[in-house]
């Protein structure tokens, strides 16, 4: 009867278990808030490659962003990385004037892929555009308004 009891409670103990592990990972984890803000990066082209071979190229919109795998500067694009450990990796792509982006993308044996990072200009970038237009309306103008003062 006692051993039929502790049966019972230990069952009930591993079935909760899950979900009290569950709750600790989403309140607070910093890793489960990455995982919900960062999204995953899907290839643009994957092929069939030997068994126990990865290859990953990144490729941009821009040549020469600069490309980090988990935080470690790996090259500049159009890159190329072969003999990956398969898993997860944190790709952030930024180049100056730009605003950078980070997905997650995974590597997997056997498997060659392509991903694409389009970058869109930085609200820096953005700024001194408008202000090179303004700059340059502004020249126009004063030309304009010096070839008035000349025909008069």
């Amino acid at each position: 009867m006692k051993r039929s009891i502790f049966v019972i409670l230990g069952l009930a103990a591993l079935l909760s278990a899950p979900a009290v592990f569950a709750q600790e990972a989403e309140a607070g984890s910093e890793s489960a808030e990455a995982f919900a803000i960062i999204p995953n990066l899907e290839p643009e082209e994957t092929t069939a490659i030997e068994q126990n071979r990865t290859k990953a190229s990144f490729k941009s919109n821009l040549k020469g962003c600069r490309i980090y795998l988990n935080h470690n500067f790996q090259g500049v694009t159009p890159l190329t990385l072969s003999n990956m450990v398969e898993g997860f990796y944190l790709l952030r792509t930024e180049k100056d004037g730009y605003n950078y982006q980070e997905n997650f993308v995974y590597v997997e044996h056997g498997k060659a892929k392509t991903f694409y990072v389009e970058l869109q200009p930085g609200e820096e970038s953005k700024s001194e555009t408008k202000t090179e237009q303004a700059q340059a309306s502004a020249q126009t103008s004063d030309s304009t308004d010096d070839s008035l003062g000349d025909a008069k």
